[in-house]
C-alpha cells in the first residue's frame, strides 16, 4: 500500500512540475501619478505591443527565435491607474526554453527605446529566452510565446473568476445533494 501512495505521489507531483514549467508570471503595479494618454491613441511605432483597450484581459502570440542576445520587449497599452496586472508568459512543452530576466518598466515621455520615441510615458514588459534543451536547438529557431495581461480585481486576476463561480456551484451542489442524499451511503455501496 505504501509502494502504491508513493508511486502515485511521485507521478502527480511531476505533473505539477511539468505545469509549472511552462508558465511564468509576475505582477504590474500602475503609480497612482503615471500619466496616460487619451484612451483611443494607439502609439503603433513599437511592433510588440498588447492593449488592454475596453477589457480586462488580452492576450498575444509572439514569435521569438533562439539565438537572439536582445531581451523582448514588449509595450503595455490602455492600463488603468493604480491598478494592478498580472503578466504571465507561458510556451509549449515542445519548445524547452526557459524565461529569464523577467520585469517591467516605465520609459518616461521623449525617451528612446530601441528606436521609439513617444510624446508619452510608456509601460514595457521584457524577458529574454536561452535555450534548454539537449541537443540544444538551432540559433534562429522559431518559438511562440504566448503573454497574456490579465487585471487583478480584490487580488484576484479576473480571469480566475469564472473558476471560482464554478468551485462554488459545485461545492453547494454537492452539499444540497448530501442533505437529500446520503453521498457517503451511495459510495460506500
Amino acid at each position: 500500500m505504501k509502494r502504491f501512495f508513493w508511486s502515485w505521489f511521485i507521478w502527480l507531483n511531476s505533473l505539477f512540475v511539468l505545469v509549472i514549467a511552462n508558465t511564468e508570471s509576475f505582477l504590474v503595479k500602475v503609480p497612482k501619478d503615471f500619466p496616460v494618454g487619451t484612451s483611443n491613441h494607439i502609439d503603433d511605432q513599437f511592433p510588440l505591443r498588447i492593449s488592454l483597450n475596453n477589457s480586462n484581459h488580452a492576450k498575444e502570440t509572439i514569435e521569438t527565435h533562439i539565438g537572439e542576445v536582445n531581451p523582448t520587449y514588449i509595450q503595455l497599452q490602455h492600463l488603468q491607474i493604480d491598478e494592478v496586472y498580472q503578466v504571465k508568459i507561458c510556451w509549449t512543452a515542445l519548445d524547452p526554453v526557459s524565461i529569464d530576466e523577467m520585469g517591467w518598466f516605465i520609459v518616461p515621455h521623449s525617451t528612446s527605446l530601441q528606436g521609439t520615441t513617444s510624446e508619452e510615458a510608456r509601460i514595457f514588459i521584457k524577458f529574454t529566452i536561452t535555450n534548454d534543451s539537449y541537443p540544444t536547438m538551432k540559433p534562429g529557431t522559431m518559438v511562440p510565446i504566448n503573454v497574456s495581461v490579465i487585471n487583478c480585481k480584490l487580488g484576484v486576476p479576473v480571469d480566475l473568476y469564472k473558476t471560482i463561480v464554478y468551485i462554488i456551484a459545485v461545492a453547494v451542489s454537492a452539499v444540497l445533494l448530501n442533505r437529500k442524499y446520503s453521498l457517503y451511503d451511495l459510495l460506500r455501496h
